[in-house]
């Protein structure tokens, strides 16, 4: 099933069909030979990917009209010939229920799919039937149907439903010990602390009792047990729970849960990796492969549990010098997937032993999720070949395509100007293509293409010289990122005239400040700023919050120095437990040294908590890295404000116009 935000799409690209249910053209209208745009993509099952034209327009029409016809039309393909293209209907539908339950119009083709012959189906309509608000009908299912995967999975969507009135109580008789588990991990989550022994060895003897669970097709049993664990703040508890699971004290589907368990413990208590990676590690050199790329899914989900089973994962990497494949192709071999999970968690804590295989995926042309910050992490290991990366990024640019671009621009970036000079007449073809196009499109505002470039150029310096007869013939700017095109031009001739001319031009600041911090720290490094300069980026730093005002501070900072102290202690505090902002703010607080000793508290209490912060990253382990990274970052700015000298170097963080 598509991974969703409940109650929102994720569907970016605007509709372009004229409709779900006739989304044919004029010229080609549906019929017996030509099926709509929406069957057509639920035939092939590409309704369910994000971003497509089809997928779009029928969340688009559902929403405008619950009852009308895509939703007739989606209705009737639940009764397909073909049981891929009726469970697909029925997971559209129900992905389509959120934010609208009650919405009672699926729900009788979801009760008639419970009895489909396909099992998948079966599946798919218990979900479907719960989120429609037919909680009772689904009751009543449960009680009658005979068939254990329907019934886990209508457990399993009843539970999981806070307007279900299912008391998990009654499940724990269950004659199905997957059930029987559902409704044990259910109640632990609110039971008082009386009844925790109770539910605690029920537990362990339903897993011991299971080989396999159904509902691990979502949410796993391990992951239901840290949240229900969690809930009830037992972290020492889940600890030990999963160094029994993990030596086999329930079976050989315990162990599995174990793993599953130790993993949410990473994504919700701080001390969990460092407690039990030795004991996840253990497991590797015995593990079938299922069990073991379960391991190292775990252990590679944390920078904290990767540093501490780093040679043990090196060792399961192939052979680099073997020809390379590519873990996201068609078909690609989960061995391969396993091995680029190990190698972007190394490259991330920038162990050189990633190098070898990063560039080896490099020489296959594979580009996998995740590709441009294991590139960053070989290039922060030394480890990297910079000739290799900058061949790469030209033909990244010649090759169409905004993931293509914005590979080869974040290579460039990372790359030292002399390597990225080698593609600056590719910039400067890519530059002018991106113009000629957004003229063609009547643009009046830069577009990320052009901005994006322009500052790459810009980034390159001299060396990008070429670029200056383009660059001043350049109109259009944008809000979004202010000078961009002078910033560019000063980096690459030395001139502070288009960096002047743009601050002192620059358009009344809207409903968000603009982030010009760029632009002050370029013209105080090349001869200072001039009192007009000075008043405008104080007023600009501390006059409202935002981005200008976290990455402003350290050029602040650097150009009135300890005066300014008390006012940056006012503001950098608040930006200090978010994942952007947070490490942006340390970086100045380090600069300032003991004059920023008073934020030492703060630092601390970040320090010092026992759970991670409530992060939204994107999912559970990007929440997980991102709160390993802030921690990094508050350690190492409080040993910099405690230190013999209390104080560090100036360097800033990448901050771009």
């Amino acid at each position: 099933m598509t991974t969703r935000t409940p109650g929102q799409d994720p569907a970016s690209t605007p509709s372009t069909a004229a409709g779900p249910s006739t989304g044919a053209t004029a010229s080609t209208p549906p019929g017996p030979d030509r099926p709509s745009d929406l069957t057509a993509a639920v035939l092939d099952g590409s309704v369910l990917t994000p971003g497509t034209p089809a997928r779009t327009a029928v969340f688009e029409a559902v929403g405008a009209d619950p009852g009308g016809p895509a939703t007739r039309e989606l209705l009737s393909l639940t009764r397909h010939l073909s049981p891929a293209v009726r469970r697909t209907a029925l997971t559209l539908l129900g992905e389509l229920t959120y934010g609208r339950t009650p919405w009672p119009a699926p729900a009788p083709a979801a009760a008639a799919a419970l009895h489909d012959p396909d099992p998948d189906v079966r599946r798919a309509a218990a979900t479907l039937l719960v989120r429609t608000g037919a909680a009772d009908r689904a009751r009543t299912a449960l009680g009658e149907l005979t068939d254990p995967g329907t019934r886990i999975a209508l457990a399993d969507a009843l539970l999981g439903t806070p307007d279900a009135a299912c008391p998990p109580g009654p499940l724990r008789t269950d004659p199905l010990p997957e059930i029987r588990l559902l409704g044990c991990l259910e109640e632990l989550a609110t039971a008082p602390r009386e009844r925790w022994p109770e539910l605690d060895a029920q537990i362990v003897t339903e897993v011991t009792a299971l080989t396999a669970h159904d509902a691990d097709r979502g949410c796993s049993i391990g992951a239901r047990w840290g949240r229900a664990l969690h809930r009830q703040e037992r972290e020492q508890d889940c600890y030990a729970t999963v160094i029994r699971l993990l030596a086999g004290e329930a079976g050989a589907y315990g162990r599995r849960v174990g793993v599953q368990l130790a993993h949410r413990a990473f994504q919700e208590w701080r001390a969990a990796p460092g407690t039990l990676a030795p004991h996840l590690v253990q497991l590797l050199p015995t593990a079938p492969p299922g069990l073991r790329a379960l391991v190292v899914h775990a252990l590679c989900a944390s920078r904290t549990a990767t540093r501490r089973s780093v040679t043990a994962l090196a060792a399961l990497l192939p052979d680099p010098t073997a020809p390379a494949a590519d873990p996201t192709g068609p078909g690609a071999d989960p061995s391969a997937a396993l091995a680029w999970d190990i190698t972007y968690a190394l490259a991330t804590i920038d162990d050189p032993r990633a190098a070898p295989h990063v560039h080896a995926l490099l020489a296959t042309g594979a580009r996998p999720p995740g590709m441009l910050a294991a590139l960053r992490g070989v290039l922060r290991a030394g480890a990297a070949d910079t000739a290799q990366l900058a061949d790469y990024a030209g033909k990244l640019l010649r090759t169409e395509g905004h993931d293509a671009l914005s590979l080869a621009l974040g290579i460039l970036d990372a790359l030292d100007p002399a390597a990225a000079a080698l593609c600056v007449p590719d910039l400067l073809t890519a530059l002018r293509a991106a113009c000629e196009a957004a003229e063609a499109r009547g643009a009046t505002l830069a577009t990320w293409p052009e901005l994006s470039l322009v500052g790459t150029l810009g980034r390159i310096g001299p060396p990008a010289a070429a670029a200056v007869p383009l660059l001043t013939t350049l109109t259009r700017d944008s809000r979004r990122r202010p000078g961009h095109g002078a910033l560019a031009l000063a980096r690459i001739t030395g001139d502070r005239a288009p960096v002047e001319a743009c601050l002192r031009t620059r358009r009344p600041e809207g409903r968000r400040t603009a982030d010009h911090s760029a632009l002050f720290r370029w013209l105080l490094d090349h001869g200072g700023l001039d009192r007009e300069q000075s008043a405008q980026l104080r007023a600009a730093v501390l006059g409202r919050p935002g981005v200008m005002q976290v990455r402003g501070s350290l050029v602040l900072w650097r150009n009135e120095g300890p005066p300014v102290a008390a006012e940056l202690l006012a503001v950098l505090p608040g930006y200090l437990d978010d994942d952007l902002s947070g490490p942006v703010a340390m970086t100045t607080l380090a600069a300032m040294g003991p004059h920023a000793r008073p934020v030492l508290p703060h630092l601390r209490a970040l320090i010092d908590r026992r759970t991670r912060l409530p992060l939204y990253a994107g999912s559970a382990d990007a929440d997980l890295r991102a709160d390993e990274q802030l921690l990094e970052a508050a350690e190492r700015t409080v040993a910099a404000l405690t230190g013999p000298t209390g104080t560090t170097g100036t360097t800033a963080p990448t901050n771009e116009p």
